[in-house]
């Protein structure tokens, strides 16, 4: 049996644009947590220290801010991160075409692509498809499916998780990124909450959110 405690960082610049307001500054992979990201990331160290077992691995994504989520946990643990490159969050909007804008010009584009509904469009050379992550999902789940019986954490991104669920749980939509993005809307985990997918002896997949952050616990981060 392995059991994979996936994980959404916390809080980020990118989260808290909408209630801080200021300008998109930094690119997807640079961007940092906030300092209700800290805590929130000693918080969580010291949850999985007392709810899951020691690790055989501890898995991150190539982006910043889940490498500083991961840091005090790592820190307490005495333990290290491995980077996993397909971890690395959805990437659709090019930085050229947001560097600057304010968070409803952000929300403008955003909306833009998502009714745009072409899986094979990119929006830059900088950016994924929606076929080329629902791909990368798929390789990673593989890969853990490929991993020795044992416990592994693995500290990644909301909109990663949301596509995990959409095919654990068998959406025959496929890749229709109308229907993914009602449903990632309806199930987007919040920061630091904690799912654990396990997969058996014959490569049965099953999830369950083992962390559940109440609306008072993340009033600052909304």
């Amino acid at each position: 049996m392995k059991n994979i405690y996936l994980i959404r960082h916390a809080q980020s610049a990118a989260n808290a644009m909408p209630s801080h307001g200021g300008l998109v500054t930094y690119r997807n992979a640079d961007i940092p947590i906030t300092e209700l990201g800290q805590t929130q990331a000693q918080s969580l160290a010291q949850w999985l220290r007392e709810h899951t077992p020691q690790p055989d691995a501890v898995f991150v994504s190539p982006y910043l801010r889940t490498q500083q989520t991961a840091r005090p946990y790592l820190e307490q643990s005495s333990l290290k991160a491995e980077v996993l490159h397909d971890l690395h969050e959805f990437n659709y909007l090019s930085f050229a075409h947001i560097d600057g804008q304010n968070f409803t010009r952000l929300k403008q584009l955003s909306e833009a692509y998502w009714q745009r509904n072409d899986p094979d469009y990119r929006d830059g050379e900088d950016c994924d498809s929606f076929a080329s992550f629902y791909r990368r999902i798929a390789d990673t789940r593989a890969h853990f499916r490929r991993l020795s019986d044992g416990n592994y954490t693995v500290f990644g991104h909301g909109f990663w998780i949301g596509l995990l669920l959409w095919q654990l749980i068998g959406r025959n939509h496929g890749i229709d990124m109308h229907h993914f993005r009602t449903f990632e809307l309806q199930v987007r985990p919040r920061n630091t909450e904690v799912f654990l997918l396990r997969i058996d002896d014959t490569d049965s997949e099953t999830i369950t959110k083992i962390r559940r952050l109440h609306d008072q616990e993340h009033l600052e981060a909304a």
